[in-house]
């Protein structure tokens, strides 16, 4: 389009119009072109009395902006002189409009010179293949003759339509009363149906809520009889509980006892097996063994012997700690031996090894591994590593020194991490209890060796209850063994009582909260100074009582 006002875009649209008359189609508005396009006729906008058989009509193209338009094009175009451009739109004239039917677009003819050679050419260019007899005039007659009718027909059928209109709005209220009549009846025979159906889901409603009531009573019942033996349980359960309590007292109670007894047994045998140093040696009941790399051919019977207290020492340790040793050992004094039961490839025969040098010297070797093996053992089972394994004694010294304080240190934790969720009332001992408690009959042959210590019994013939409550400390107790070790009169100064021996008194309690009992509250009394404090005064007695070799008067030790 060639705009005459300079504007450089348009919005245009398009009106179609007969030869006379108003416009019968309005096209839509193309927004900002000077090129539109517009979409196909909708032929359902045309006017139902339209004559589609014409074949001239008018095109005004309007433009403009802002809804201001004004007449830009206007052509009348007979159907009959337009010419076919092909299947695609070419460069064309400003200001021409191009119409696009089925089979292409259409153009109006600009060209006027030659016109008869035109048309020879294009005769010539059509495609022979596509050439087809034309109707005749008959039958074209008969064509616009049908047309014709079949418009009448439709000039009718729009006549009559509106006299139905017409009748339909003289009686458009007793139709609407009708109408209304037949909602009505259409709703009530709705709502029969309806009132029916609710009332059988009503009944079936009712026999479900008699069949739930029914089953509810049963259940009814079943809960009160559940609830009745849950009474029962639960009085059932309190008295286990109280049961469970004072077992799991008793266990603890005992628990301890057992751990200090092995304690108690371990310190005799340090009395019994003393491993002292002399100078950068060390020695078991006064006999030297070497570490096992330091072996000499004029040791061997020293070594024998004491390698035959070393294996009893860690054979009676084994018994004591209940822990079975990888390699038992065959206690023969100072001809023992020590079995390999692990290596497969050694037949029964070769599974013993001496514990003193005899024949091959690599046996006595091998013997005397093992049985630093078995104190490794011995070691791990108790948390304490094992650095150099042919340091035979100072491994076990250190081993009797200190094994037993982790036992009392995780017995100590356990019993602190079991109290956390227990009532703190259910321990039955007192706190501050530095006194000798009652024992029972269980517990009463492993409190009654004549000659343990640190609060074992002594006085065997007398029942607990008539035998009073004495007690001494470490220190007066080192003195009463000093004086009768040595055979000493009690008037030498000593400041102890007249006639005090050592096996007057029930118990020696070490610090302040170890008793006969030792039970699991006093126990955890004992914070870590106070475990450290027992065991430095356990050794001190010890170390004073390896230097009295004679037994005490009156016993049997």
């Amino acid at each position: 389009i060639v705009n005459k006002n300079g504007s450089p875009l348009l919005d245009t649209y398009f009106t179609l119009h007969l030869c006379i008359g108003d416009h019968f189609y309005k096209s839509e508005v193309i927004r900002d072109s000077l090129n539109p396009t517009w979409r196909s006729l909708d032929f359902g906008m045309l006017p139902d009395l339209l004559d589609t058989s014409v074949s001239c009509f008018v095109v005004r193209i309007w433009g403009g902006q802002k809804e201001q338009y004004q007449l830009l094009i206007e052509w009348k175009v007979n159907l009959d002189g337009l010419r076919y451009t092909g299947q695609q739109i070419r460069s064309r004239n400003p200001n021409e409009i191009i119409f696009g039917l089925n089979d292409g677009y259409y153009a109006a003819d600009f060209d006027q010179k030659d016109q008869s050679e035109r048309k020879k050419n294009s005769l010539l260019q059509v495609d022979q293949s596509s050439v087809r007899n034309s109707y005749s005039v008959f039958s074209l007659l008969r064509l616009h003759t049908a047309q014709r009718a079949i418009k009448q027909t439709q000039v009718t059928v729009q006549k009559i339509g509106k006299e139905i209109e017409e009748k339909l709005r003289t009686t458009a209220a007793c139709t609407e009363r009708k109408k209304e009549r037949e909602c009505m009846q259409l709703r009530i025979a709705v709502l029969h149906s309806e009132l029916e159906r609710q009332r059988k889901a009503l009944g079936r409603e009712r026999d479900l809520r008699q069949k739930e009531r029914a089953l509810l009573q049963k259940k009814e019942d079943s809960f009160s009889a559940q609830h009745e033996r849950l009474k029962e349980e639960k009085e059932s359960l309190s008295k286990l509980q109280k049961e469970c309590t004072a077992k799991r007292e008793q266990f603890l109670k005992s628990n301890a006892q057992l751990t200090f007894r092995c304690r108690q047994l371990l310190s005799e045998l340090s009395y019994i097996y003393p491993i002292d140093t002399n100078q950068s040696d060390y020695v078991i009941c006064g006999v030297k063994l070497p570490n096992s790399e330091d072996f000499q051919a004029k040791d061997d019977g020293s070594i024998a012997v004491a390698l035959g207290y070393t294996a009893h020492l860690v054979l009676m340790i084994s018994c004591f700690l209940q822990i079975p040793l990888r390699y038992p050992v065959i206690h023969k004094g100072s001809r023992s031996s020590i079995k390999d039961t692990i290596t497969d490839r050694l037949t029964e025969k070769e599974r013993e090894f001496p514990l003193y040098p005899r024949g091959e010297r690599f046996h006595f070797e091998y013997g005397v591994y093992l049985l630093n093996k078995n104190i490794a053992q011995l070691r791990y089972q108790h948390g304490l590593t094992t650095p150099d394994l042919q340091q035979t004694l100072p491994n076990l010294k250190n081993f009797l020194e200190h094994g037993l304080m982790w036992v009392l240190k995780m017995i100590q934790k356990s019993n602190n991490s079991d109290d956390m969720g227990e009532n703190p009332s259910s321990s039955s001992v007192a706190p501050n209890s530095s006194a000798v408690q009652d024992t029972d009959e269980e517990t009463m042959p492993a409190a009654q060796h004549a000659g343990a210590m640190n609060g074992s019994l002594v006085l065997e013939q007398a029942p607990i209850s008539l035998v009073p409550e004495l007690h001494c400390s470490v220190e007066q107790a080192e003195e009463i063994m000093g004086t009768e070790a040595t055979g000493l009169g009690l008037g030498m100064g000593l400041g102890l009582a007249d006639e005090a021996r050592l096996d007057d008194y029930r118990c020696i309690p070490v610090d302040h909260a170890v008793a006969v009992e030792c039970d699991e509250q006093v126990l955890g009394e004992l914070d870590m100074a106070g475990f450290e404090e027992f065991s430095r005064r356990i050794y001190a007695l010890n170390e004073n009582m390896s230097s009295f070799r004679r037994p005490r008067k009156n016993s049997e030790k």
